[in-house]
């Protein structure tokens, strides 16, 4: 009898949780006037961005402002004047993942089956590929034993769990940016856009109430814009053989073109234009859309825990931080999304 009872009571609970409501570390919080709510310090972002950028790129001190010289400044506009064009080539907007449309349509059918998802991911073998490393990485893995097909992904995720990492999965082989390091900074960009797009789709369904699948492609979006950005300025620099590149420039470039360059590559993939406005925007403005405030919160939680990561922060301090720019338990439950305790993967 007992037995009966404890499975009756487990049936109960998986009925109750459906799948497509996500598996988001933060919990429901209570609504609150946005106006009242804690607003993030003007500055924060960008400084943090800049210390994790600085580290990415093996940057030592606190650095300098970019180069005013003209070969410098022509390396700028040219870069500038690359992204900008309406003829963009794919090297720069890449085009968008031919089965996102499908696979989108499937994990929103609460009749598509786990086998269902699994045939379309599988007719793709990188796409299945990155899918299981991706599933398998602390970020999303909540067992020991290692998720070897993805019927069994799709089913310990749920519908939400598995839109979440097909959409990493199809953006990230495009965030390959030439680097000479063996692809340190290709790896260290890659974990700061996933954690960004994670913290991102857990602030938009906790406190904002949003779509936090919007949330989440927008956080990959800024990720890949920022790549882009790094891209087109290594090209500039390579036709410039005689010139040595200038970090102080690539950064305040990615500064100065990430957020329209983001938000063309949304209108590029036919996205919703809530998610081209919010990268095209900042969180800051107390008119700022919610969306805006979420990938906001999520890229200051991703530059938190990089910067951590690379024993440039105390965990304190980093929490400390972001607790003061979200509501409430919001910013323990954020850093553990962004920070999980095991060892990271690759």
């Amino acid at each position: 009898m007992a037995a009966l009872l404890a499975g009756a009571g487990a049936a109960w609970w998986f009925r109750r949780r459906r799948p497509d409501e996500g598996w988001s570390f933060v919990p429901d919080a209570r609504p609150t006037d946005p106006a009242a709510a804690p607003r993030m310090e003007p500055a924060l972002l960008p400084e943090m961005r800049r210390r994790f950028l600085r580290a990415a790129l093996g940057i030592e001190g606190t650095g300098a402002e970019a180069p005013d010289t003209p070969e410098h400044r022509q390396v700028a506009d040219a870069v500038m004047a690359t992204l900008e064009r309406a003829d963009l080539s794919q090297r720069y907007i890449p085009r968008r993942p031919h089965l996102l449309p499908q696979l989108i349509q499937s994990v929103n059918d609460s009749a598509a089956s786990a086998r269902s998802i699994g045939r379309i991911i599988g007719s793709d073998p990188l796409l299945t590929v990155n899918l299981l490393r991706i599933a398998n990485s602390s970020l999303y893995r909540f067992q020991q034993q290692e998720v070897r097909s993805i019927e069994r992904a799709v089913t310990l995720v749920g519908n939400e769990g598995i839109r979440q990492i097909i959409s990493a999965a199809l953006v990230q082989p495009v965030m390959n940016p030439p680097d000479r390091d063996g692809g340190r900074f290709s790896q260290r960009m890659w974990d700061y856009t996933l954690r960004m797009s994670l913290a991102a789709a857990d602030h938009a369904r906790g406190v904002e109430r949003e779509d936090g699948f919007s949330a989440q492609l927008a956080g990959l979006l800024r990720g890949l814009g920022m790549v882009m950005v790094v891209r087109a300025t290594a090209d500039a620099y390579s036709r410039r053989q005689t010139l040595a590149p200038s970090p102080e420039l690539l950064l305040s470039l990615l500064e100065r073109c990430t957020p329209a360059l983001a938000a063309r590559i949304a209108r590029e993939w036919h996205l919703s234009a809530d998610i081209a406005t919010a990268l095209e925007a900042g969180g800051q403005d107390a008119r700022s859309s919610s969306l805006a405030r979420s990938l906001e919160v999520g890229e200051l939680a991703a530059a938190l825990s990089m910067l951590c990561r690379e024993d440039l922060l105390e965990e304190a301090q980093a929490l400390e931080l972001l607790s003061a720019c979200v509501p409430g338990h919001v910013g323990a439950w954020l850093w553990k999304r962004v920070s999980p305790d095991e060892p990271r993967d690759g």
